[in-house]
């Protein structure tokens, strides 16, 4: 088993537990924080390209470009959705059932990119569903109405949304990777994709578009900050796949559902501890579970 792997896995889905935190320290609108967020995201990625092309990095080949590129659109969709479902009804609550896109993800790297090859399907499967049965059991503990953490048609149909789009990113990822990206280029030309994506977005749907110039610099602060623990994330999860295949890490990583919720209880009490310990300490359960499952996967790869 590749222990570097996993731990980098572990790093991403720490990170990807906190990343959204920044928004619940500002009170601007969606659209605003995700083009503010998008925008540094751009900025932190193509620092990082410059940096390794001067290093003596080789820029990637025309497809794996134009893949990172295709990555933009279908995550910033399943980042506009998240955003939506956390305004909507937390980020304890919105996490878990977002991170259905688990099992997707799983099958999607075994099945399309034949990681069977070296992971054993089954127990990869199986932990990933593990892991979406935490999703939903800590999704069941949000009631506190005032954070808006109170589960609502609306809410639960951004998350479910946000898993679908997230899902789809994983395709042009995969190809990226295989056609000869690093990690750094992938990142700075899916940024690329989902600056002009949330560009659009804002376009489109921002009536009053002139007040982002108008917003505090911390808002922007804010929301780049999220961009920043993104990239992070990203970059070790992107490293992670290298090592263990999409189908082990991106269970992994959705892991965070655990993170957020801890910082919910913690942080911002979305939810009744005390109440909802039972419930907790299943969710955790779990994930502990599923994490074995996916672990075995790798411990015993077919052939």
């Amino acid at each position: 088993m590749n222990w570097l792997g996993f731990g980098l896995a572990f790093v991403c889905t720490g990170l990807y537990g906190i990343y959204m935190v920044p928004r619940k320290l500002t009170k601007v609108g969606d659209l605003y924080f995700l083009l503010s967020m998008c925008l540094g995201v751009a900025l932190c990625t193509w620092v990082c390209y410059g940096v390794t092309r001067r290093l003596g990095f080789s820029p990637p080949p025309p497809d794996a470009a134009l893949a990172g590129l295709a990555c933009g659109p279908a995550w910033t969709l399943g980042l506009l959705f998240y955003v939506l479902s956390v305004s909507e009804m937390g980020l304890a609550l919105a996490t878990p059932i977002k991170n259905t896109t688990a099992v997707l993800g799983t099958v999607v790297g075994i099945a399309a990119f034949q990681e069977w090859r070296h992971t054993a399907p089954v127990p990869a499967i199986a932990g990933s569903v593990f892991i979406v049965l935490c999703a939903c059991a800590l999704g069941r503990t949000g009631e506190n109405a005032r954070d808006r953490s109170q589960a609502t048609i609306r809410g639960v149909a951004y998350a479910i949304l946000s898993a679908l789009s997230f899902s789809l990113y994983t395709i042009p990822l995969k190809v990226a990777l295989a056609r000869g990206a690093d990690n750094f280029a992938l990142l700075a030309y899916m940024a690329l994709g989902s600056l002009a994506t949330a560009a659009v977005i804002f376009l489109v749907l921002q009536r009053d578009r002139r007040q982002w110039f108008r917003l505090p610099l911390r808002d922007h602060a804010c929301a780049a900050l999220a961009g920043l623990i993104w990239v992070l994330a990203t970059l070790s999860l992107y490293a992670a796949i290298r090592l263990i295949g999409l189908a082990v890490t991106w269970s992994i990583s959705n892991l965070n559902t655990v993170v957020s919720v801890l910082v919910g209880i913690l942080v911002f009490h979305e939810i009744n501890a005390r109440k909802f310990r039972t419930t907790i300490w299943l969710g955790l359960l779990f994930a502990f579970v599923g994490v074995l499952l996916l672990g075995l996967s790798k411990w015993h790869p077919p052939g």
